[in-house]
């Protein structure tokens, strides 16, 4: 990973993350005695203001910032609660190479920063301090190298005791908040406060409210308790009950207050809550639009007991609730909505947004929302609303209830279909579209006829001709509408119906992106991805489930969505011959749990499973692999069965087994997959020695638009392969452009490894790239060929090329098992081509161009080589090799 610059490093902090700076109030009391203290803290590593709620830390620090950006100077600001880029930077930092000091970076409520970032700043403060400026502002102690710091003079803290106002600074912000304050009010304030930021506020604002300064009981009630109460009191009524509407937000803006609470003043009254500090502060967004307004803990916390203990507070809580719920509805933002119907308690209203919302919920994985929601509907709700039965099903499936999911598909398929004897409403098209969306579901488990299921949505969706009642199409919400056309694309995928089932996943993937649903934008990715991978479209098919995995970032795709991606990804890195990376998404495909319920990911994941081994020389593993087909219901897929036949095929070829090689010629012959047979049936006659009547056959089928594109790249090299013997080069070389234009586009490159081992492939390439103009693709696919590592070839398996070459029937010109030191070793072939080359007094260079491999991997077997002789240099491999005799 490239190191950040500076400059790139302040970008990030600067870049927003839904949090911006707080503005000061406007009863601010600059205490310079403090900002000398920040300004000394921030040339150092970390600085740390440790104190409970109530003691200005925002205020100082946000009047602090403010400052410094003022002079020009950048200093950034986070939010614990919503950290941004810090955790990416924070990584970045570790081992940085720091031309100059870094910007200082606040950040405030920094207790509420998560575990893994706490633990990223302990990293950096420890290896590498001088890359970071932090300033933290924290109601209790962090797990950070605190005290090694100071003892190195790189950290300061600032606790309780040194943020106390002293009694110039308690003077100055009494008498801020209440003009009338007399010397000997501040000074009872000061002693009973003990320079308390909050406490002071709020004792100050009672005697301007009630012209007495009254110190409360201390033994009947906490102070501030008592004081907020008072200062809360001495508020408008509409005030009072603006705050009792909002105070459940995070945080609010006066737009949302004014919402809420039903007071066209709202706003209004923020920002002068705001502007004299009563424990509200608004925070600027930068670009001159509406600030937010958060509360402080102890106002929300005494507003709630207000709420709690009054029954006309608690009405006004329910009616902004009501409101809320209704605004967010008609907005289309079904969760919260739904947060809001809870809060007011009202079942109709829950309800109704369960039924509207509730499967765009559930896709966006909001399910314990919608469990609470279906919680709180009174006992045999459902048995008066029953058009809910379809989300329960819904909501069921995707928590994995199948039994409860499997009652109520067949309970609201019924009720679907007393409807149709009524006229339509919107309740009525949600609740057939529930019901077949389920339907779909279990037909891919054979609990349910898949044709009929298909149909049923093709129905609903106006999307084949009614049969003579004039039925119109479902109005159904964009996210329903969405989940519904991806469930029948993969239904339809499952019945080879892949023209319809690509149309129907391109207007699920409109529809969910016009309804930003970026659940269901991924979702309808991985699913494309999978019918352009069965279709030959391998790199198009990785684009896909790249975008479905970045769409939805760090949220996560769902399971059944994932291993469809991951499987992908897979054969895509297999077919750029990326082992390694191919590996790795087939360890995230055996991890996920739904794979094994999912016959299509089943299969692909036991087929990529057998290529990786081949490719890994683990011939017998491929083989029991793919002994037997997945469990399913009723016949496979036809695709899914010619990828299983011709994958069986290749591991009967590597391993001469006849028999083999004719069972799934018949298989593929059995499930429609008749081209691909033919095509295979003549590739085989190259045994029979009449190189130009197999060319000739392998002709005929290159051309045909039904062929599936790997196959015929592979039979496209293999007759390469075959002129080029044929000493037609000429003719070889124009196959070999058409090779390459088969391969590039998608770039399968797997499909050129049967003729990739074969000499006269390779010196094709080479001849063809010395030409004028040659095929742009040609140096990618001679370099990726010539260091590939063909295990297949050095456990035993023979391609039907190399049972065929020429010379196979040559003695054998190496020995390959020697006992060096007491212990019986074996070379591999290639390891001996290696040796028989050293031997020679061949170099690196010669030794990669005689065998058509890399010098790399010139150096790989040699290593290897080395280590089974028990040597070190060259000399010494030669003189033990020639010893136990395996070189003359």
């Amino acid at each position: 990973m490239t190191t950040p610059t500076p400059d790139q490093a302040r970008e990030r902090f600067q870049r927003p993350a839904g949090e911006s700076v707080p503005r000061p109030p406007l009863t601010l009391v600059t205490r310079e005695r403090l900002h000398s203290a920040l300004d000394l803290g921030a040339r150092a590593p970390l600085t740390l203001l440790i104190a409970p709620a109530g003691t200005g830390k925002t205020v100082l620090l946000a009047d602090w910032v403010a400052r410094h950006r003022q002079s020009g100077e950048s200093v950034a600001w986070v939010s614990g609660q919503s950290p941004g880029s810090l955790e990416q930077t924070l990584h970045e930092a570790v081992g940085a190479d720091v031309a100059g000091p870094p910007d200082p970076v606040v950040v405030d409520d920094a207790h509420l920063l998560p575990a893994a970032i706490v633990a990223d700043m302990s990293q950096v403060l420890k290896k590498s301090p001088h890359a970071v400026r932090l300033v933290l502002a924290t109601r209790y102690d962090l797990p950070l190298p605190v005290p090694e710091l100071e003892l190195r003079g790189m950290a300061l803290t600032l606790r309780s005791g040194d943020l106390r106002f002293n009694d110039a600074e308690a003077a100055e912000l009494v008498q801020a908040h209440a003009s009338s304050a007399t010397a000997d009010d501040i000074v009872m304030f000061q002693e009973q406060t003990a320079g308390w930021a909050a406490a002071l506020v709020l004792a100050a604002r009672t005697l301007a409210a009630t012209g007495t300064a009254v110190w409360p009981v201390v033994n009947q009630r906490p102070v501030l308790d008592v004081l907020l109460g008072e200062s809360l009191s001495t508020l408008d009524e509409r005030v009072q009950a603006m705050l009792l509407s909002t105070f459940g937000a995070t945080a609010v803006t006066g737009p949302l207050a004014v919402m809420l609470s039903g007071d066209a003043d709202a706003g209004a009254m923020l920002a002068d809550l705001a502007g004299n500090g009563l424990l509200v502060t608004a925070y600027a967004d930068g670009s001159g639009g509406e600030p937010q307004y958060r509360y402080h803990p102890l106002l929300v916390e005494l507003l709630r007991r207000r709420a709690a203990g009054s029954t006309d507070d608690a009405r006004i809580v329910v009616a902004a609730q009501h409101r809320s719920a209704l605004f967010y509805e008609n907005r289309g933002d079904g969760a919260t909505a739904l947060r809001s119907a809870l809060g007011a308690g009202d079942p109709a209203l829950i309800a109704r947004i369960l039924l509207g919302h509730g499967p765009a919920m559930l896709a966006a994985g909001d399910l314990g929302l919608v469990t609470a929601g279906f919680e709180a509907l009174p006992d045999g709700y459902l048995v008066a609303h029953p058009h809910l039965i379809g989300v329960r099903g819904l909501l069921r499936r995707v928590s994995g209830d199948i039994a409860g999911a499997v009652m109520d598909a067949a309970s609201a398929d019924d009720l679907a279909g007393t409807t149709d004897l009524q006229p339509m409403t919107a309740d009525d098209d949600a609740l057939r579209a529930d019901a077949v969306l389920l339907r779909l579901w279990e037909s891919r488990y054979g609990w349910y006829d898949v044709q009929a299921a298909i149909e049923r949505a093709r129905s609903l969706l106006a999307l084949v001709p009614p049969d003579g009642d004039g039925r119109r199409r479902a109005v159904l919400a964009p996210e329903r509408l969405a989940w519904l056309l991806i469930e029948l694309a993969a239904a339809e995928t499952w019945v080879d119906e892949l023209d319809a089932a690509l149309s129907h996943l391109d207007e699920a993937l409109v529809t969910a992106r016009m309804a930003g649903h970026t659940r269901l934008v991924a979702g309808g990715l991985a699913h494309r991805a999978v019918v352009q991978y069965v279709r030959g479209q391998v790199q198009s098919a990785a684009q896909s489930a790249q975008a479905g995995l970045d769409v939805v970032g760090e949220q996560g795709l769902p399971l059944e969505y994932a291993v469809r991606a991951h499987v992908v990804l897979g054969f895509a890195a297999v077919s750029q011959l990326d082992l390694d990376s191919a590996w790795h998404w087939h360890q995230l495909v055996v991890a996920n749990a739904v794979a094994d319920s999912d016959t299509v990911v089943t299969a692909l994941r036991a087929i990529l499973r057998s290529v990786l081994l081949v490719e890994d020389g683990r011939l017998d593993e491929a083989l029991t692999e793919l002994t037997s087909d997945p469990a399913a219901a009723g016949p496979l897929p036809s695709f899914l069965s010619r990828d299983l036949a011709l994958m069986r095929f290749r591991l009967a070829v590597l391993v001469g087994d006849r028999a083999g090689i004719e069972a799934q010629l018949r298989e593929l012959d059995r499930t429609g997959n008749k081209t691909e047979a033919e095509l295979a049936r003549a590739m085989l006659t190259m045994g029979r020695g009449d190189l130009p009547a197999t060319v000739a056959m392998i002709d005929q089928f290159l051309n045909r638009p039904d062929l599936y594109p790997p196959i015929a790249a592979t039979a496209a090299s293999v007759r390469t392969v075959l002129l080029a013997r044929m000493g037609d080069l000429p003719a070889a070389d124009t196959s070999l452009v058409d090779t390459l234009n088969r391969v590039a586009p998608q770039r399968i490159l797997h499909a050129l490894i049967p003729a990739g081992g074969e000499p006269a492939f390779l010196d094709q390439l080479r001849r063809h790239l010395m030409r004028p103009n040659p095929h742009p693709f040609a140096a990618i696919a001679l370099d990726k060929l010539s260091g590939y590592r063909d295990g297949s070839k050095e456990s035993g398996g023979m391609t039907l090329l190399a049972r065929t070459r020429p010379d196979v029937h040559a003695a054998p010109p190496h020995r390959l098992d020697a006992v060096v030191n007491g212990a019986r070793i074996r070379l591999t072939v290639r390891e001996a081509d290696v040796l028989e080359q050293l031997a020679l007094g061949s170099s690196y260079t010669e030794i990669a161009a005689a065998l058509y491999i890399t010098e790399n991997t010139v150096k790989t077997h040699l290593m290897s080589l080395y280590r089974k002789l028990g040597v070190e240099k060259r000399s010494a491999a030669l003189r033990v090799a020639r010893t136990v005799g395996l070189t003359q």
